[in-house]
């Protein structure tokens, strides 16, 4: 049996499997974000929050095609919770 863990292919290359990772990343920080706002965190703070945790991923990414996508993604998270 084939470990899909190491087994590549045209549609699973490092671009897609980078993308998956980041995609998992962002979904992750909206349910914490959600739960810091739920337990009383101000919600200028979590915004901080992320958009420190943007400017390290600015700064750290070395990839322009991933650190595109994952501002992306920020972002999406940043508008969903700024108007929860």
């Amino acid at each position: 049996m084939a470990d899909p863990v190491r087994a590549s292919s045209n549609d699973d290359d490092d671009a897609a499997f980078a993308e998956g990772a980041i995609t998992l990343w962002s979904n992750l920080l909206a349910l914490m974000g959600t739960h810091l706002l739920e337990v009383g965190t101000p919600r200028q703070e979590v915004l901080d929050m992320l958009t420190m945790l943007h400017e390290t991923n600015e700064e750290t990414i070395r990839s322009p095609r991933a650190r595109a996508i994952a501002g992306r993604h920020l972002m999406s998270v940043y508008r969903v919770l700024g108007e929860a």
